[in-house]
């Protein structure tokens, strides 16, 4: 059976799309090959995919799927995924909103659950006082599990998304994502094969 990663945004219009695209773009070059895609968004993931969809090998034991605003209903239908990936925006409401999502599932299915979650927090244009709830998020779903995607010109634009064009903090950002998934993954690959 195939491990799924889903990654779904506590509202529309929080970067979902974009943070899938990210992440497929560091996991695509594993030696098992790119992860499937599956689009159950609005259908706009091929055309934010850095080099597009066309990869050398796929690997069918790993599938990532974008479910657009769906958080907290995908959060709460925990069966259906072996990594979670939060997107919200890194406000005070987005935090509340994140919060949510990490409650259906715990109270679904138990605190355990909940380090199988990466939150990623999506920089948003102002003044936002991220501290004490950021730090409650990290108490939860642990430290590296916990990611602030700053703002980047490169990301907000619309078709595919530029990595040559990404600011440090967006590179270092992306990798911590990737790698904190792929942790994930390989902690939850089947033995024997």
């Amino acid at each position: 059976m195939s491990r799924q990663v889903v990654v779904a945004g506590t509202a529309g219009g929080v970067g979902t799309t974009t943070v899938a695209a990210l992440l497929f773009a560091g996991l695509q070059h594993e030696p098992g090959g790119a992860p499937v895609l599956q689009d159950r968004s609005s259908g706009e993931l091929g055309l934010r995919l850095p080099e597009g969809d066309e990869v050398a090998s796929l690997d069918g034991n790993v599938q990532l799927a974008d479910h657009g605003s769906h958080a907290l209903r995908c959060g709460a239908d925990g069966n259906l995924w072996e990594v979670m990936v939060v997107v919200a925006p890194a406000t005070a409401r987005g935090l509340v909103d994140a919060n949510e999502v990490l409650d259906a599932i715990e109270a679904r299915h138990g605190k355990g659950r909940l380090r199988r979650v990466v939150v990623v927090l999506a920089a948003v244009f102002g003044w936002h006082r991220l501290g004490e709830g950021m730090h409650r998020l990290r108490e939860r779903v642990g430290t590296r599990s916990v990611i602030l995607l700053p703002q980047d010109l490169s990301l907000a634009a619309g078709g595919r998304v530029p990595l040559v064009r990404l600011s440090t903090h967006s590179e270092r950002a992306q990798w911590q994502l990737v790698g904190v998934v792929r942790d994930r993954l390989r902690s939850t690959a089947p033995s024997g094969g």
